[in-house]
């Protein structure tokens, strides 16, 4: 292989029609912030033109980065925070409960899927706010660790470094003691053979630490930012409720 990789954006050729209209009859009269992932991007268009027909007022947030306009990752949310303040509630195109609680929890707005393959609507409040709680669970209970694991991912873009240093100097100097580590799989079977550390953070990927069970809190850089805010006394409300969760 050489140097270079290009990224190729591979669409799904799936029709949004059908549940669009099923959109237009319960989300009518609304605002809405339209988005979706990369393989749904090209639908966009259409899909804004069918709600709009049918007495939807849609937005679309732009992007940034890498993000086109309407575009989000697992764990950026760029176009919805631009949104938020001026719409009733996200509107995702795609079947990823995930993509669309992380976009619930950023925003604090009603998100829905618009679920081609069952050609049906998911709002996703009640599924966020159990992972907003499993986050916190593991917050309040790393506060009360001695002895932390930071961890950088060593797949390609979660290598990040800086963070990880970032967070081993502020723990260290509320009196943790810190160790840094590197993992291409952060799996709880590899975590318990790493012993005496209390709690870990990772900063390779937020849905490392929300979609898997560990024996240990396992946090992410947002959660470990809210911890900081514990150890000093601050309030974490709204953690969550940013554009950008590495």
């Amino acid at each position: 292989f050489g140097d270079d990789t290009v990224l190729v954006d591979a669409f799904d050729d799936i029709s949004f029609d059908n549940v669009a209209k099923k959109c237009v009859a319960e989300l009518g009269g609304k605002t809405i912030s339209l988005v979706t992932n990369s393989q749904h991007l090209h639908e966009i268009k259409k899909v804004k033109g069918i709600l709009e027909e049918g007495g939807i007022t849609v937005k679309i947030g732009k992007g940034k980065g890498q993000l086109n306009d309407g575009q989000v990752f697992g764990c950026e949310f760029y176009p919805v925070m631009e949104t938020k303040d001026i719409v009733d509630a996200n509107v995702f195109l795609g079947q990823s409960n995930f993509h669309a609680a992380g976009i619930a929890l950023s925003t604090n707005k009603p998100t829905y899927v618009l679920d081609p393959y069952f050609n049906e609507i998911r709002e996703v409040s009640e599924f966020a706010q159990k992972l907003k709680k499993k986050a916190i669970l593991a917050v309040y209970k790393a506060a009360e660790a001695e002895s932390f694991g930071v961890i950088v991912g060593l797949k390609e873009g979660q290598f990040s470094k800086t963070a990880a240093l970032r967070f081993k100097k502020e723990l260290e100097s509320l009196g943790k003691k810190v160790q840094l580590f590197a993992l291409t799989e952060i799996t709880d079977e590899r975590l318990r053979n790493l012993k005496g550390i209390d709690a870990f953070i990772q900063v390779a990927c937020p849905r490392i630490s929300t979609d898997n069970h560990f024996h240990k809190p396992v946090l992410s850089s947002p959660q470990a930012n809210a911890l900081l805010k514990i150890l000093r006394k601050e309030s974490i409300e709204e953690f969550l409720q940013i554009p950008h969760w590495l």
